[in-house]
C-alpha cells in the first residue's frame, strides 16, 4: 500500500504531466481539491491483490474541457455523485475506485474523491477520446457511463459504442458549462489484466520523483527510461481547430523535428523520417528547467528537448494496438515505439 502525503505532491504533478504528453489538462484546480483532502490525512493507494476478485472499482475523472476549471470551480462532490449514479444504474456494490488516466490532471483528480483508490486505470498516459480507453472495443456497445456537472445534474449513457458515446459525451458536457465528472462502468478485480492498465499512478511517482532529483544540466532521458530525440529551438508553431497541429524544432545539431499533434503530442518526424509516435509517450521540454510543456503552452522561440518515453506494456499488444496508433489520429506511418516494460 502506498501513501500519497503533502510532500508527494510536486513528483506526483510533474510524473503525471510527463504521462499527459503535452495534455490530460492543467493541474492548478485539482492540486488545490488535493492538498484541500490531504489536510484529512493521507491517501492510500491501494493494491489490487488486496482486494477480493469479485470486488468492483469504478473508474472515474473529468472529461470536456478541464481548463474551465478555474472559471467554473468544482465543489469536490462530483466523482462521487457521478459513482454513485453508476452503481445505482447498474445495481453493483462499488469497492473502490481507480482514475480514467494516469496522466495530466486525471491522475490527480482520482486522489481527491473520498473513496479507496486503486492503482490503475484506463489508459496509462493520456489519449483523448473514449474510444482509446482500455475497455473500448470498435462497434462494441457498453454502459452505463454517468456524467455529472458542478449543478449536480446527471447524464447517464448506457448501451452505447465508444464513437456514439464520445459523441453524446460532447454534448453533455458542452451543456454542463465546459466539463464534467465522468464515472465509467464497474470492473471486476480479477478483470483488472485484461481490461486496465496496473500501476500508472506508481509510475508518475518515480518518473516525478527523478525528474526533480535531477541536477539542472543532467541527462534526463536515461534516467527516466527514455530517449532524446533532439534539443533545438522552437521555430514554428501551428494550430488547427479541433487541437490538431504541428510544432517544428530546429535541432542543435542541423535536423529539422516536426512534431504533430491532436491535444497530445502524438508523432515526431525527423528531416521528415518518422522516429517516434504514439502510443509511446511524446514530451516536449524546457531545456534548461525540464519543465514539460503543454500542447496549448508551446510557442515560437524556446529551447526545448524532445524526449521519448515507452508507453505501457497493454498498448504493445497485438490485438490493443491499433487502437492507439498513428493511424488512430489519422497519420499515415507505422508505430515507431521504445522497447520497454513500462
Amino acid at each position: 500500500m502506498t501513501q500519497i502525503r503533502e510532500q508527494d505532491l510536486p513528483a506526483l504533478e510533474r510524473g503525471c504531466v510527463l504521462l499527459g504528453s503535452g495534455g490530460g489538462g492543467p493541474t492548478v484546480t485539482v492540486m488545490r481539491l488535493l492538498r484541500a483532502r490531504l489536510r484529512r490525512g493521507p491517501v492510500e493507494l491501494v493494491a489490487a491483490a488486496e482486494l477480493p476478485p469479485d470486488a468492483l472499482l469504478v473508474p472515474v475523472g473529468l472529461a470536456g474541457a478541464t481548463g474551465m476549471l478555474e472559471e467554473k470551480p468544482p465543489t469536490g462532490r462530483e466523482m462521487e455523485a457521478a459513482v454513485a449514479a453508476v452503481a445505482r444504474w447498474s445495481g453493483s456494490r462499488v469497492g473502490a475506485i481507480m482514475s480514467i488516466e494516469a496522466g495530466g490532471s486525471n491522475g490527480i483528480a482520482v486522489l481527491t474523491c473520498g473513496l479507496p483508490v486503486v492503482d490503475a486505470d484506463l489508459m496509462g498516459r493520456a489519449f483523448p477520446r473514449l474510444g482509446q480507453a482500455s475497455t473500448s472495443r470498435k462497434g462494441v456497445q457498453a454502459g452505463p457511463y454517468a456524467l455529472v456537472d458542478s449543478a449536480g445534474r446527471t447524464t447517464i449513457m448506457d448501451g452505447y459504442d465508444p464513437e456514439a458515446g464520445e459523441k453524446l459525451m460532447h454534448g453533455a458536457v458542452q451543456a454542463a458549462g465546459g466539463w464534467a465528472a465522468f464515472a465509467h462502468w464497474p470492473i471486476r478485480v480479477a478483470d483488472l489484466p485484461e481490461l486496465a492498465v496496473v500501476g500508472g499512478l506508481a509510475r508518475a511517482l518515480e518518473l516525478g520523483r527523478t525528474m526533480l532529483a535531477l541536477p539542472e544540466r543532467a541527462p534526463r532521458a536515461p534516467a527516466l527510461g527514455g530517449r532524446s530525440l533532439g534539443t533545438g529551438r522552437v521555430v514554428e508553431v501551428i494550430r488547427q481547430p479541433g487541437g490538431r497541429g504541428v510544432v517544428s524544432v530546429l535541432g542543435d545539431g542541423g535536423p529539422v523535428l516536426r512534431v504533430e499533434m491532436e491535444n497530445e503530442f502524438q508523432a515526431v518526424f525527423s528531416d521528415g523520417i518518422p522516429v517516434a509516435t504514439t502510443p509511446d509517450v511524446i514530451c516536449l521540454l524546457e531545456a534548461r528547467t525540464g519543465r514539460p510543456l503543454g500542447c496549448d503552452e508551446v510557442v515560437r522561440g524556446p529551447r526545448v528537448e524532445v524526449l521519448q518515453l515507452p508507453c505501457p506494456a497493454f498498448w504493445r499488444r497485438a490485438d490493443k494496438l491499433a487502437q492507439v496508433s498513428p493511424a488512430a489520429f489519422g497519420i499515415d506511418v507505422p508505430p515507431r515505439l521504445m522497447e520497454g516494460p513500462a
